[in-house]
């Protein structure tokens, strides 16, 4: 009992974070484009939502073992996205990647709001990205998304000198960031810690609390800064079969 969903999918969605990012992506593109789909999953006891955006599939609410393993044959998706109390078995194929959802805390820092580009450079903070993430893909590709979802409010992408912080969403007072990273050359003189303590102060002002995912790997730095740990989850990525 799977169908595509082309229009009114937020009265489907949880408050979680996979909720919201599914929020995010509806707002950003609808549900027209072939490369950004939705899915409800209902049979009477389940009722979830799947979005695939590309070749990545987030999973929110609760969907049937059937319903989910036929979209994953059916659309191989590189990585897949659901909560950790999810009962739902992923195949073998997919390695598991631990993750630490962190809440951000507000430091106080010498960044003031001229120190800070929001939206500018580009260039610059997609060859920070590049460098810093393996298999990030290429600047036309990110940049059409980034771009598109900045002018319909709502994603951002913050620099400060040589680290980069990108705003995924912000939606009912959580803000989501991810695409934390400085530049190879420029590590270790803390300026994604400061940015990362200043933008927290920022939106807390707004009433929000900024929230993001570490892998196991990054979970000393974000304690490091006094991040708090609120939850964990696993995130699976495609080995092959």
């Amino acid at each position: 009992m799977i169908k595509r969903i082309y229009e009114n999918i937020s009265g489907r969605l949880t408050d979680s974070y996979y909720g919201k990012k599914i929020t995010a992506a509806y707002l950003a593109y609808g549900g027209k484009y072939e490369f950004c789909r939705f899915y409800a999953c209902d049979d009477g006891e389940n009722s979830g939502t799947v979005h695939i955006y590309n070749s990545s599939m987030v999973i929110d609410g609760s969907c049937s073992q059937e319903d989910i393993s036929f979209l994953i044959e059916m659309t191989k998706p590189i990585s897949i996205e659901m909560s950790s109390r999810s009962a739902l078995h992923i195949p073998e194929y997919y390695l598991k990647k631990h993750r630490t959802f962190f809440q951000g805390v507000p430091a106080e820092t010498d960044i003031g709001p001229a120190d800070v580009i929001l939206n500018g450079e580009l260039e610059k903070c997609f060859d920070i990205l590049k460098e810093s993430f393996d298999d990030f893909g290429s600047f036309d590709d990110w940049y059409v998304d980034i771009s598109h979802r900045i002018r319909h409010g709502v994603s951002g992408i913050y620099l400060y000198r040589s680290s980069t912080v990108t705003k995924c969403f912000d939606i009912d007072g959580t803000v989501f960031v991810s695409g934390i990273a400085t530049a190879v050359n420029e590590r270790g003189k803390g300026t994604a810690g400061k940015l990362l303590g200043y933008l927290a102060g920022e939106f807390e002002k707004e009433g929000k609390k900024m929230c993001l995912f570490a892998l196991d790997h990054r979970k000393t730095f974000y304690l490091s800064i006094g991040s708090v740990p609120v939850d964990e989850d696993i995130l699976y990525e495609w080995k092959g079969d």
